[in-house]
């Protein structure tokens, strides 16, 4: 929401930006009600107050309409993450070579984490919000890493859901 805000204000600045680039050609120079910085602030202001609150209001229901996910499905949108991001990953899970597994660690209420032992070794975990379904990574690498570390990988797990 903050950001649908932010960029119209961006917009509506660049939009006021090219208007007295434009209105500041040559000739007599106006001070006209759409060049004005002061109008264009008061109207920018105006457009997030007002939208904010609905918009805000939008989203909380939206996500109150959404059923939480189940630890089934976390699971399954988890592996389909996977399998997109590697493709050579589902030859390397059917030909059993190397120990390759995902499983639920933990289950609550507002938190699902699934742990996905990679053919590498490394122990990677997706720690994800049920009800949202945004979901962040950590890594562990016995022998390279002290402890867990959180990764910059970010993802919402209903974009792998199966349909």
């Amino acid at each position: 929401m903050k950001k649908k805000v932010i960029c119209k204000i961006i917009l509506a600045l660049a939009s006021a930006s090219l208007l007295m680039t434009m209105l500041g050609g040559c000739g007599e120079k106006k001070q006209t009600e759409e060049s004005d910085p002061v109008l264009i602030s008061e109207q920018i202001s105006s457009v997030a107050s007002t939208e904010s609150p609905e918009a805000e209001n939008g989203s909380e229901k939206e996500a109150e309409k959404q059923e939480k996910l189940t630890d089934d499905q976390v699971l399954a949108a988890i592996q389909n993450y996977c399998y997109a991001g590697n493709p050579e990953l589902e030859d390397i899970v059917n030909a059993g070579e190397t120990p390759v597994y995902w499983e639920v660690a933990s289950s609550s209420e507002t938190e699902i984490v699934v742990l996905f032992r990679s053919y590498t070794g490394a122990l990677i975990r997706y720690y994800v919000d049920p009800t949202s379904g945004e979901t962040y990574v950590t890594e562990f690498v016995s022998g390279v890493m002290t402890e867990e570390q959180k990764t910059d990988e970010t993802l919402n797990v209903r974009d792998y859901l199966e349909r």
